[in-house]
């Protein structure tokens, strides 16, 4: 009877040591996935941006009905701005993109800002210019904004969403203010509330990284 008490209360003893090492085990893998998902474990190589921008629609995809209705508004209406902003992890898991249009008529001097869905464009405003706005055409823009957003990520963005998913993400297609050179994209990561930026230019001809 003694034999089997003993043996009993060992079996007892050793399934409870199991179980505690199970579940230490357990809170272990469950505190490192938490890590990763807050970022406090950054991934040694961050997810590769594929595609279009969030799967949508790209910003030349989206000029094609902005310049459409740019021409409507003035035939001379030249293209000075593109521009977007949206969450960074949209940029990745998808989502709807909606480009803004910078339109200058040098005949009128006036200015029109044109929103673009990909398939709608509309006037959101428009009114006269106190100065001429440098343009550019559309054959001195070649890189497409996925291409600009890929360099983004690959330059280092994407272990800066990994470590900050709240990241914010705006893009903007000019002519820089000093030079010739033709159209600049430049891709800024930011935290609203911190100073925390991550920032890229790429020349919008050619593709290559600028100095910031």
């Amino acid at each position: 009877m003694g034999d089997s008490t003993g043996r009993a209360r060992k079996m007892v003893g050793s399934s409870s040591v199991r179980w505690w090492l199970l579940l230490g085990l357990g809170l272990v893998v469950l505190a490192v996935a938490g890590a990763l998902v807050y970022g406090r474990v950054a991934p040694a190589s961050p997810p590769s941006m594929v595609g279009t921008v969030g799967g949508g629609v790209t910003a030349r995809q989206a000029f094609a009905a902005a310049a459409e209705m740019a021409t409507q508004w003035q035939e001379d209406a030249g293209l000075s701005v593109a521009s977007c902003h949206r969450p960074a992890v949209e940029a990745r898991s998808g989502g709807t993109v909606e480009w803004n249009f910078q339109f200058f008529s040098s005949s009128t001097r006036r200015l029109a800002l044109v929103a673009a869905d990909g398939e709608t464009a509309w006037v959101v405003r428009e009114g006269l210019s106190p100065y001429v706005v440098p343009t550019f055409s559309a054959e001195a823009w070649r890189v497409d904004s996925d291409q600009a957003l890929q360099t983004w990520w690959d330059r280092g963005g994407g272990r800066w969403v990994a470590r900050r998913p709240d990241t914010d993400l705006a893009m903007q297609l000019r002519m820089p203010d000093n030079g010739d050179d033709g159209p600049v994209w430049t891709v800024v990561g930011l935290v609203v509330g911190a100073e925390a930026a991550f920032s890229v230019r790429v020349n919008a001809t050619d593709g290559t990284l600028l100095e910031q």
